[in-house]
C-alpha cells in the first residue's frame, strides 16, 4: 500500500477537534517492554491540556487496574475488549462483556482446555506471565519471557486454539485467545464504545472526529477503522498490508517507534490546542 501521511502534517483544524486520546499500551505507549520518559511526560501533558485519556489494551484486567492507579486515565479497556475499568472519583468500576459469573467460569474452563492442548502440541508455546491477572482470555508469550516465537509457531498456536473453537488475536507481544459466551463477540472497539458512552455521554459515531487513537498492531484494527484520527506508531508498518486488506489501516503514521511515536503524536495534538 502507499505510504500513509504523517500525523504532524495533517490539517491543524482536524487535530484541534480531538478531545479523547485513546491508545494501545504494548509498543505504542511503551517500547521494548519499558515506558519511555518522553511517553510518560506526554501522558501528563495531554491530561493537563484537557484531553480525556483511555487505554485500550490486550493486557489483563489487573494491568488495567495498575494503569489507572498509576496514571491520570479516565478508563482502561483490557483483554482485547472483554473487560474495562472506569474511574469513579477515588474508586474504580469493573465492566464485564459477560456479566454472569457462571458463564465466565464455563468459558474459562473451555479456554483452559484449549490452552493445554496448544502447550502440548506446539513445543515453542509458553504462557505469558500475566495470565493469573486475566478474567476472559489466555495469553501466549511471543517475546517477553524467552526466545522469540517464530511467526510459523505463532500461527500453529492460533490454529490449535481456533480449532478448539476459540477466537484469537495477536499483538506485538502475545497471542490472545478466548471463548465466546451468550453475549457474542467483542473487540477493542466494542468495549471502547461502551466506555466512551459511560465517560462522555455519547458514542463513537457522534464524536468520531474527537477521538484520536494510537496503535501498533492488527488487534488495533477495529479502533483504527472507527476513529477518524487513527494513528499508527512507526512499528505498525509490518502490519499495514494486513490491516489495509481488512479495511482497518490507520489514517496517519508517526516517525517514532512505540512510546517515542506516542510522544510525537501527542506533540502534534498539543501544538494546535488553544492556549
Amino acid at each position: 500500500m502507499d505510504e500513509l501521511p504523517l500525523f504532524g502534517d495533517s490539517a491543524p483544524d482536524l487535530r484541534a477537534r480531538a478531545r479523547i486520546l485513546a491508545f494501545d499500551v504494548d509498543d505504542t505507549l511503551t517500547w521494548r517492554g519499558q515506558l519511555p520518559e518522553a511517553a510518560a511526560r506526554a501522558l501528563y501533558a495531554a491530561e493537563a491540556a484537557g484531553l480525556t485519556l483511555i487505554a485500550v489494551t490486550g493486557r489483563s484486567y489487573s494491568w488495567a487496574e495498575m494503569l489507572l492507579r498509576l496514571f491520570p486515565l479516565a478508563a482502561a479497556v483490557a483483554e482485547t475488549g472483554a473487560v474495562a475499568l472506569v474511574r469513579r472519583g477515588a474508586t474504580l468500576e469493573l465492566l464485564h462483556h459477560e456479566p454472569d459469573p457462571a458463564v465466565r467460569a464455563e468459558t474459562a474452563a473451555r479456554r483452559d482446555r484449549a490452552a493445554a492442548r496448544a502447550l502440548a502440541e506446539v513445543s515453542a508455546a509458553r504462557l505469558a506471565i500475566d495470565n493469573p491477572g486475566r478474567l476472559y482470555d489466555v495469553a501466549f508469550d511471543l517475546v517477553e519471557s524467552g526466545p522469540p516465537v517464530s511467526s510459523a509457531d505463532a500461527a500453529r498456536i492460533r490454529a490449535v486454539l481456533e480449532g478448539e473453537g476459540l477466537v484469537t488475536a495477536q499483538s506485538s507481544v502475545h497471542v490472545n485467545a478466548w471463548c465466546l459466551g451468550p453475549h457474542g463477540p467483542f473487540d477493542k472497539a466494542s468495549m471502547f464504545e461502551r466506555v466512551l458512552v459511560d465517560v462522555t455521554g455519547a458514542g463513537l459515531a457522534a464524536q468520531a472526529d474527537q477521538v484520536c487513537y494510537l496503535g501498533d498492531s492488527t488487534n488495533d484494527g477495529a479502533m483504527f477503522a472507527r476513529a477518524r484520527l487513527s494513528v499508527g506508531v512507526a512499528n505498525v508498518r509490518p502490519h499495514l498490508a494486513a490491516l489495509a486488506a481488512a479495511g482497518q489501516a490507520p489514517r496517519y503514521l508517526v516517525a517514532g517507534q512505540g512510546g517515542h511515536g506516542f510522544a510525537e503524536a501527542v506533540d502534534a495534538l498539543l501544538a494546535v490546542r488553544p492556549g
